[in-house]
């Protein structure tokens, strides 16, 4: 599916999603990846959620964000509750959706100028 708006160019917008790739801007990525309005880090590896681990949440807290839209691919699969109370401890809370649904969310949410973190986990 293709997403376009107009905005500022200076912010990271997804452009397209579909099974294993993600367009943001003017490039593309196929791994797992998190993506904040102006940061993105291109080597998230966390590759299914039976593997997220607190590390993998404390790269993504590292971004300061209010919330975190966690892709978990094609199908909404809820990660382990402890590992959400990590988040929830410090004051982050959590949206667990498929990698559509958080990217469409992600778009929306930044137009408000909201500080969010999209990770989306794209399996191998």
């Amino acid at each position: 599916m293709k997403f376009t708006e107009h905005r500022d160019s200076q912010v990271y917008t997804i452009k397209q999603y579909q099974p294993g790739l993600v367009k943001i801007n003017d490039f593309t990525l196929n791994q797992s990846c998190a993506i904040s309005q102006h940061e993105i880090k291109e080597d998230w590896n966390c590759t299914d959620i039976a593997s997220l681990t607190p590390d993998h949440l404390d790269a993504l807290l590292a971004f300061s964000p209010e919330v975190i839209l966690l892709g978990t691919g094609e199908t909404q699969h809820f990660p382990d509750p402890a590992l959400l109370a990590h988040c929830a401890a410090q004051g982050v809370g959590v949206e667990v959706m498929t990698n559509m649904a958080a990217c469409r969310t992600y778009n929306v949410l930044t137009t408000e100028d909201r500080q969010v973190v999209l990770a989306l986990i794209l399996e191998d």
